[in-house]
């Protein structure tokens, strides 16, 4: 348990902070007048002391924070006017804060005591009351103590980031030129021993030649000299020799070269090694101890857990780790409400904990770890663990798995359920541990900060949250690959491993491997980005992702590394672009797209609350399933059903969509005729001779509008008709009154 003083240190980091926001926003409305925003960040400073204060029992420094909450609260909802008074009045409580805080540093306690009439003369303000005239006199603010800080501005900092973003570009630069410059000395050399080989070859060929032939070199000055006396040479051998010495001179400038590549190779490594530290000291800066989020975080639970009539005790490793401050900021929110579930649905009341032989205190145990560029967070708990039965009873009511299918599946699967919005395994629904609109705001917040989390638990014994975080979303770690001649990028967090194409070579016409035991399904880039043939891919590689338990895979063509980028957003004139999270400039100067593997796997992911376009109280009224080879068709159809509440499922020809059948329940399909692969007039045939798909509705929607089209269609088993181009009032005819008499 932590103690009173190491708790205080946390507070007064944290109040600091806050003060030195009231210091500097009150300075700049004295001097530029009523702005906002300005007011709107102290009021949050404001109410971020006061919760930090009450949480170490500093009652008189929660008591003025309150109050002054109040004020800022009253200005920006014009409850009040706003005038050179006021904020001479709040100052004034901005400086008895400050003192307090100061005996703080100084003694670890308040013990100053807060004046009647200042409490007085704010309740007087809010209730617009007269308020006494300014004296004019000198407020005198206590100065912060000094501390081995220097405060810098967080604009100042930014800016420097982005210097490193522009650093980090001329860095891949220089590592791309520094490949170009060994390829070209490659190839220089290479082609340097050909021309010596070649020249070798063919002086050798003269020589022989000439002497098998017996021709000797005519010169008078040779008359009196054997052969063995004086080497003869005409023009060519002369022409051969020099051409010889000139083919050395070159491979000496080539070696020369080398030796100057491998130098300058050394200094690139050397820089690169510079910017890292460069690029790690910035970062640090902006880097806040895990602990003061999580020991401010454990003492509030604590009270919680009273309020209900529980007690546990938070035992916290690794509170040292530093983290980047946006993600800080982010961690907030996911953290709390897994504690705040934790005492409310997982520690059980004193009297169960007996019976089941455990102490009548729960303990909760947070334990984070550094790996690499990574954060991992464990949040467990000794309470009641959950039900996976349950889970999967839940998960077959809420049509989200078949029956049949929840006995494939592993354990780590089922858990990854309850992330599902409105999915709760607990009949009570409670304001303040959020239960009832479930984990899935967890996932939603994690996978913001491009995250995982998982969970594991064991019924009547524990539950444990684990969740991976990269310590910074400054910089990116991005895996390289190419497909169809285009380079791509994509994080690195959320990637498992790597295979090889060669070792799955059922997996471009099985869409799916089987690997450790586990069949993961698997997608062809190129064909979801450039609606080609992934079939016809001879040689490739299987990315797989682990999303919180669940793994995908990803086939693309080619790994070509990974890279440390700033990944910049495109903008709001290319928002709707929701496949990237962004892009980032290339060592050579082009942009490359960083592709958002949530989006990629969207489809299949609408039930394990991944993707950000479902909102926490939406419930699918049915669920379709759309086959067409046409991506207008696809996604216009899914735009107007979803809109309708429904849940869609899509696929470009008939095997993918039978492969969809195998793991998912829907209440219709909605087919095109002329399809690759396996065309509508087969699909159909297939589904009305499997017994499971004997009696499902099957909607045509094709161009062709003939009779001859149409009979074949119903002939096998088709349930109505539509012509293409359709409008809403025909898929509100044809599908959505079809669908409501199910």
């Amino acid at each position: 348990m932590i103690n009173k003083s190491e708790l205080i240190k946390y507070f007064l980091l944290e109040a600091d902070d806050c003060l030195n926001v009231l210091v500097e926003g009150t300075e700049e409305l004295e001097t530029k007048g009523y702005n906002k925003s300005t007011i709107e960040s102290l009021f949050r400073a404001t109410h971020t002391l006061k919760g930090s204060a009450s949480i170490v029992k500093f009652n008189k420094i929660t008591t003025l924070s309150h109050k002054l909450e109040d004020l800022f609260e009253a200005l920006l909802n014009g409850e009040i006017n706003y005038d050179n008074s006021l904020i001479y009045h709040i100052r004034n409580v901005i400086n008895l804060i400050v003192a307090l805080v100061n005996e703080v540093h100084e003694a670890g306690e308040e013990k100053s005591e807060i004046e009647k009439e200042v409490i007085e003369l704010i309740d007087n303000i809010l209730n617009k009351k007269e308020i006494p005239a300014v004296q004019q006199k000198s407020v005198i603010f206590d100065a912060l103590p000094v501390t081995d800080n220097v405060r810098v501005e967080l604009k100042v900092i930014e800016n420097i980031f982005a210097s490193l973003s522009e650093v980090l570009v001329q860095k891949n630069t220089i590592t791309d030129k520094e490949k170009e410059l060994f390829h070209i000395v490659e190839e220089i050399s290479n082609s340097g021993k050909k021309l010596l080989k070649e020249i070798t070859d063919f002086s050798d060929m003269y020589w022989l030649s000439t002497y098998e032939r017996g021709q000797k070199v005519i010169d008078s000055f040779f008359v009196d000299f054997s052969d063995l006396e004086f080497d003869r040479y005409d023009e060519y051998h002369i022409f051969l020799r020099k051409i010889q010495e000139i083919t050395n001179d070159i491979t000496e400038g080539i070696n020369s070269l080398f030796i100057f590549s491998e130098n300058l190779s050394s200094h690139f490594k050397s820089l690169g090694r510079e910017i890292n530290y460069l690029k790690d000291s910035l970062i640090e800066i902006r880097m806040i101890p895990i602990g003061k989020l999580l020991h401010r975080l454990s003492e509030a639970i604590k009270e919680n857990a009273k309020d209900i009539g529980k007690t546990v005790e938070i035992d916290i490793k690794g509170a040292e780790i530093k983290i980047d401050k946006p993600v800080f900021d982010s961690l907030y929110e996911p953290i709390i409400h897994i504690l705040r579930n934790a005492i409310q649905h997982g520690i059980e009341s004193f009297e169960e904990r007996i019976k089941k032989g455990k102490e009548q205190t729960g303990h909760i145990k947070i334990d984070v770890k550094k790996e690499g560029k990574y954060i991992v967070i464990a949040i467990k708990d000794d309470g009641r663990g959950i039900d996976i039965d349950k889970v999967k009873e839940i998960a077959v009511q809420k049509g989200l798995i078949s029956s049949e299918y929840t006995s494939f599946i592993s354990e780590e699967e089922i858990l990854s359920y309850i992330f599902v919005p409105g999915f709760s395994t607990s009949d009570e629904i409670d304001f303040q541990s959020g239960r009832g609109m479930g984990l899935n705001i967890v996932k939603t917040a994690i996978s913001k900060l491009k995250g995982t989390i998982e969970v594991f638990s064991e019924l009547d014994k524990e539950t444990t949250f684990i969740i991976k975080i990269p310590q910074s979303l400054t910089i990116s770690n991005l895996l390289i690959f190419s497909s169809h001649n285009l380079d791509f990028a994509i994080p690195i967090n959320y990637i498992e491993e790597i295979l090889t194409l060669e070792d799955f070579p059922q997996a471009l016409e099985e869409r799916s491997i089987n690997h450790k035991n586990r069949i993961i399904p698997v997608k062809i880039f190129s064909e979801i980005f450039f609606s080609l043939n992934g079939k016809a891919l001879q040689k490739g590689y299987i990315i797989v992702f682990n999303f919180s338990g669940i793994r995908k895979g990803l086939i693309v063509d080619e790994i070509l590394g990974h890279e440390e980028a700033t990944v910049h957003n495109f903008g709001k004139f290319l928002e709707g672009l929701t496949q990237y999270l962004g892009y980032f400039i290339s060592g050579k100067g082009s942009p490359r797209y960083v592709i958002d593997p949530l989006k990629l796997f969207e489809e299949e992911f609408i039930f394990t609350g991944l993707s950000d376009k479902i909102t926490e109280s939406f419930i699918y009224s049915g669920s379709v399933l759309v086959v067409d080879d046409s991506i207008s068709v696809r996604k216009t159809l899914q735009s107007v059903l979803e809109a309708k509440k429904l849940r869609v499922y899509t696929a470009k020809d008939g095997v993918e969509a039978l492969n969809l059948l195998e793991r998912n329940k829907v209440d219709m399909v909605v087919t095109d005729l002329e399809m690759p692969v396996m065309h509508g007039y087969e699909l159909i045939s297939r589904l009305r001779k499997d017994a499971r798909f004997k009696n499902l509705p099957i909607i045509v929607l094709t161009s062709r509008g003939t009779k001859k089209h149409e009979e074949k269609a119903f002939e096998l088993g088709a349930d109505g008709y539509i012509v293409k181009p359709f409008d809403e009032k025909t898929i509100e005819e044809e599908i959505l009154d079809r669908l409501k008499l199910l």
